[in-house]
């Protein structure tokens, strides 16, 4: 794949080198739902979720598109319009391929107005990713087989107290946990290839 930008779209080879050479200012901007970028993003990329609201608000210029990106921020942003901004969703691989009506669309219009060189990035964060692993960031994709205890140390188990006569516990805590009056279980199943991975919340009234 040629190291060159094409039209609007930029190579994830391309990006990686104007990231790793320091000689330009970029600017990256992840386009996907908020779950999606908390679990995994490139490095230092900034959120502006791809929400209907804030679709329309774009929409209506009831928010500047640099005033976002503040506000999106984890920390203040040096805004230059000669800057390179980069966008990416999950998998676009070029601006032609998107509907006129589309967040990201919208977005990048916004974008081009603020911004003299604002590119998309082909193939998006899957692409991205399945490339430079060592460049992304987030939170793991995996779910604990039991997260009665998310803030305590391993050698704690079993149901955590919220209140007096409220805990939290997984189901194997319900069947463990003698005493138990009442419980109610909350039913998570999480797609794994083809198979069905079922996790329990439990709270025991005791």
């Amino acid at each position: 794949m040629a190291h060159e930008m094409i039209g609007t779209q930029i190579v994830t080879e391309s990006l990686v080198a104007l990231l790793e050479s320091g000689t330009e200012k970029v600017l990256l901007i992840d386009s996907r739902p908020f779950v999606e970028y908390n679990t995994s993003h490139i490095l230092e990329a900034i959120n502006i979720n791809c929400s209907k609201l804030m679709k329309r608000r774009l929409q209506q210029d009831k928010v500047l598109i640099t005033e976002l990106i503040q506000h999106s921020a984890k920390h203040k942003v040096d805004i230059d319009c000669n800057q390179k901004v980069v966008v990416y969703d999950q998998s676009s691989q070029d601006v032609g391929s998107l509907s006129s009506d589309c967040f990201l669309t919208v977005l990048l219009g916004k974008l081009e107005r603020s911004f003299n060189s604002v590119h998309l990035l082909a193939g998006g964060f899957a692409e991205f990713s399945r490339c430079f692993p060592g460049l992304c960031e987030g939170k793991s994709t995996l779910v604990p087989t039991c997260i009665s205890q998310p803030c305590l140390p391993v050698a704690n188990i079993g149901p955590t107290r919220i209140l007096p006569n409220l805990y939290l516990g997984c189901q194997r805590d319900v069947l463990n946990k003698v005493g138990a009056s009442k419980h109610l279980s909350l039913c998570l199943s999480v797609a794994s290839g083809k198979a069905a991975v079922v996790h329990y919340l439990s709270w025991n009234i005791l």
